[in-house]
């Protein structure tokens, strides 16, 4: 994720101006594609027949909040890129190195459930022959590498490249805010701050929270994820202002939930927590059927702590060495 070794010279470059418009027009109609999501959701759920098995409302809400972030977040990159904004390019940057980690991630994760999900098909009562199931697995496979791999991929490739950022430079000689601190630094205090909406999708499912060993709901539930949503937007602005104890605070936030995750769910399934969080029963009941959520969470959890105490670990160097250039010779992934 470094770009120590794309360094150009701020006198002789190529002008990148063309493309960054075409970048942020791929941008914007990526952000419009997102938007166009909540209308389509809304309306499935008016046509879905009563009892059908289909998403409920409390369900959907979650994803249209989603949907709305991702279009917004599109659409101002966008325009800032085409406008050849520093900021816009060091968050495409940031983000599109998100997004891939995401989508390694959900990928190596779909592998794993790719079984259950023949197991999920066969309990709804569909019977399909091996050739339209691998012609289904190939389909999703390709279209989440493209949607999780490619894209990001492609204007990682582009909003790296060196010449991307003199034109940039060149084109808005302004100190932005996102040049106040490494790039590394950069996606932790915005993963704190994507994090703290997390306030926002369990509302839609009546707040429900599992802490060590107990599942809160309603308004002790509410009470939680406030509370919560509120520490870490202090903590994200802190690891912007590289302020060290914000580091602490997150390692020590994130172990602690990690280890009441693995605490809670070593006490009961995943298939309780559903039932709290009130999926209709002919779901529950498919879902059980098809064994879908018979995972083993806490190695699960223990897996992903490893990766993001390495994630920690490496935040740290640029924190602990203090540098606050008005480049990015940090990384971004």
């Amino acid at each position: 994720m470094s770009e120590s070794v794309q360094t150009a010279s701020p006198s002789v470059f190529k002008d990148r101006s063309t493309g960054l418009i075409i970048y942020g027009f791929f941008q914007i109609a990526l952000g419009g594609l997102a938007a166009l999501m909540i209308p389509l959701m809304l309306v499935s759920i008016r046509m879905s027949p009563p009892g059908g098995g289909g998403a409920t409302v409390k369900q959907v809400i979650p994803a249209i909040g989603v949907y709305a972030i991702f279009a917004l977040t599109f659409i101002c990159l966008g325009v800032g890129s085409i406008l050849a904004r520093r900021w816009a390019r060091a968050l495409t940057l940031v983000l599109s190195w998100m997004w891939l980690a995401v989508g390694v991630v959900s990928l190596a994760m779909m592998v794993i459930w790719l079984p259950k999900i023949s197991n999920l098909i066969s309990a709804q009562g569909q019977e399909l022959p091996p050739q339209a199931l691998t012609v289904m697995y190939v389909t999703m496979f390709g279209t989440l590498g493209c949607m999780y791999l490619v894209l990001p991929g492609i204007f990682i490739t582009f909003y790296q490249r060196a010449d991307v950022k003199a034109t940039c430079d060149a084109k808005d000689a302004k100190i932005r805010w996102t040049d106040h601190c490494p790039l590394p630094v950069l996606s932790l205090s915005l993963l704190l701050a994507l994090g703290a909406t997390s306030i926002l999708w369990s509302a839609g499912y009546d707040f429900v929270t599992p802490l060590f060993g107990v599942i809160l709901k309603g308004i002790y539930g509410a009470i939680f994820f406030f509370g919560f949503s509120a520490v870490l937007l202090y903590l994200a602005w802190a690891i912007y202002k590289m302020r060290l104890f914000a580091w602490w605070a997150t390692l020590a936030a994130f172990v602690l939930f990690g280890l009441s995750t693995i605490v809670t769910f070593s006490r009961i399934s995943l298939m309780d927590l559903y039932r709290e969080m009130d999926f209709p029963e002919d779901q529950l009941k498919t879902i059980e059927e098809a064994g879908v959520l018979e995972v083993n969470v806490p190695l699960i959890v223990v897996i992903y702590l490893a990766l993001f105490i390495g994630y920690m670990l490496w935040v740290r160097t640029y924190m602990v060495a203090g540098s606050r250039p008005a480049s990015d010779s940090e990384a971004s992934g």
